[in-house]
């Protein structure tokens, strides 16, 4: 009986040490946003490999056999991508109704979510317009840049924004 209450107090007393903090291990974070010139890179790459491709000769080629092999493998009537464009922020409707509150109430959201597709709405038809990329299917010269991906992109951030104090899954 001795040794097994030796031990236990033993271990007592370790996690007891365990849940103290030393005065130089304490730290404020300071969650400024803070300008890093490396964040710019991979953006800016990728940027002007875009704006490249509409010139270079060999990219359009590539783009060309990307748009054959494209055709090859079309489903007629695949349709998901016109829906899946919204679920980041008919999740956070969804949420709410769960019981899972976000930052902002339903009237807030709501506009923050409407201004955020208006905003992206206006700077990618514009765009489209002005850039006149074929299809792959061949139907029009409104493939670059995605309108679907732009808005499902302003889904998950909308998202996001509401939820990234509560999860960081979400």
């Amino acid at each position: 009986m001795k040794p097994i209450l030796l031990l236990i107090t033993f271990l007592y007393a370790l996690s007891l040490k365990a849940q103290t903090v030393g005065k130089d291990t304490l730290s404020i974070e300071d969650k400024a946003y803070k300008f890093s010139a490396k964040k710019l890179i991979v953006p800016s790459v990728l940027i002007s490999y875009g704006a490249l491709s509409l010139m270079s000769d060999d990219l359009k080629s590539l783009n060309q056999s990307t748009r054959y092999e494209t055709r090859e493998h079309i489903i007629a009537g695949a349709t998901i991508d016109n829906y899946m464009q919204y679920a980041p922020a008919a999740a956070v409707y969804g949420l709410n109704l769960a019981g899972v509150k976000g930052k902002h109430n339903f009237k807030d959201r709501t506009i923050i979510y409407a201004t955020s597709q208006l905003i992206s709405a206006a700077l990618v038809l514009p765009t489209k317009q002005f850039v006149g990329e074929e299809r792959p299917d061949g139907s029009n010269n409104f493939s670059f840049p995605s309108g679907h991906t732009a808005t499902a992109f302003s889904s998950a951030h909308f998202m996001f924004r509401e939820y990234k104090d509560w999860s960081c899954y979400l």
